[in-house]
């Protein structure tokens, strides 16, 4: 029973992997916080999204989505003035380009922005103007959202573990 769970399991994952390979989006979350200026100490968070084909080992590629949570607002890629990209920089992501400086009233919206590091994602900023012109900057980590598929093989193989440790304590029993 366990050696055919085990190869359900695995064929499984073979097939998920097989559409993992097909997919062309890969997605991210960030959180971070800023460390200076008026707005010290305030959190942001948000996700984006890009085409994984034909990754540039130096240079941008355009983001898909993008959304940002910051100071009570949301920016997304509908409100960015300027090209909201993901940079690299000898085969690894540095970071995030995007602007969002179109608010007047930077009181009630702050204007943000997101520059990416020269050789590292630690290099990498945060930047917002809020009230009274005023601004500040901070840092942010950035992780991969897994793909629907990696969370049915982990809930596959966590099953079966669940199944079998059921099982050895009905043996004990």
């Amino acid at each position: 029973m366990i050696r055919s769970t085990t190869r359900a399991v695995l064929a499984g994952g073979a097939a998920l992997a097989l559409c993992a390979t097909a997919a062309q989006a890969t997605t991210y979350t960030f959180s971070g916080s800023t460390d200076s200026g008026p707005l010290q100490g305030a959190t942001f968070s948000g996700q984006f999204s890009y085409s994984d084909v034909g990754l540039p080992s130096d240079g941008e590629v355009a983001l898909s989505s993008f959304t940002l949570s910051f100071a009570g607002q949301a920016y997304t890629l509908a409100s960015a003035t300027s090209a909201a990209t993901a940079a690299f920089a000898g085969g690894s992501f540095v970071g995030l380009s995007y602007l969002d400086d179109a608010s007047a009233d930077t009181a009630l919206r702050p204007q943000v922005g997101f520059t990416p590091g020269f050789v590292a994602l630690g290099d990498a900023y945060f930047a917002y103007v809020g009230s009274g012109g005023l601004g500040g900057f901070g840092s942010y980590g950035v992780s991969a959202v897994p793909e629907p598929a990696a969370w049915l093989l982990l809930a596959l193989g966590g099953a079966a573990v669940a199944r079998r440790a059921a099982r050895a304590q009905a043996a004990l029993r």
